[in-house]
């Protein structure tokens, strides 16, 4: 699993690096520490970039609803917003189906291809540079070297 979380208070936005392999009981558990951790937080904008999420053939579409509801009640997606970049197919379909549910608990839930038009719609101008340098290419490469030592 490697799913991260970074937090940026002063613009109350919350960056999810997801890479690598994706199991349904990993997306749950991530979804309920996210509720957690920020439910005394409202209006939470939140990334999830998903683009060096690489395998999902232990996730299914059933999992992938459930955990979007898990979002329900939780104070911080009141007047939130969420946005999900994806360039595959197959977790841009995915994510479609968790920004579905979503998008009925929040006020805002989008998929993207990406990453720049996610970022303008998030409106994160003030953090915008070092959220490029945590989602850059070379950030995930190193992070990936790390994981195998």
């Amino acid at each position: 699993m490697a799913i991260e979380r970074i937090y940026f208070e002063a613009e109350n936005f919350v960056l999810t690096l997801i890479y690598g392999k994706l199991t349904n009981s990993e997306l749950t558990t991530h979804v309920v520490e996210m509720n957690r951790d920020y439910n005394h937080i409202k209006g939470v904008r939140e990334l999830a970039d998903c683009r060096f999420l690489t395998d999902v053939s232990e996730l299914t579409g059933s999992a992938v609803l459930h955990s979007a509801e898990l979002e329900e009640g939780n104070s911080r997606v009141i007047g939130g917003r969420g946005a999900i970049v994806a360039t595959s197919d197959l977790i841009y379909g995915l994510a479609n189906m968790y920004a579905a549910v979503a998008s009925n608990i929040r006020d805002e839930s989008r998929v993207f291809r990406s990453m720049d038009e996610a970022l303008q719609w998030l409106e994160i101008d003030p953090i915008r540079a070092e959220v490029e340098s945590l989602i850059s290419e070379e950030a995930y490469q190193q992070r990936n070297r790390a994981s195998i030592k």
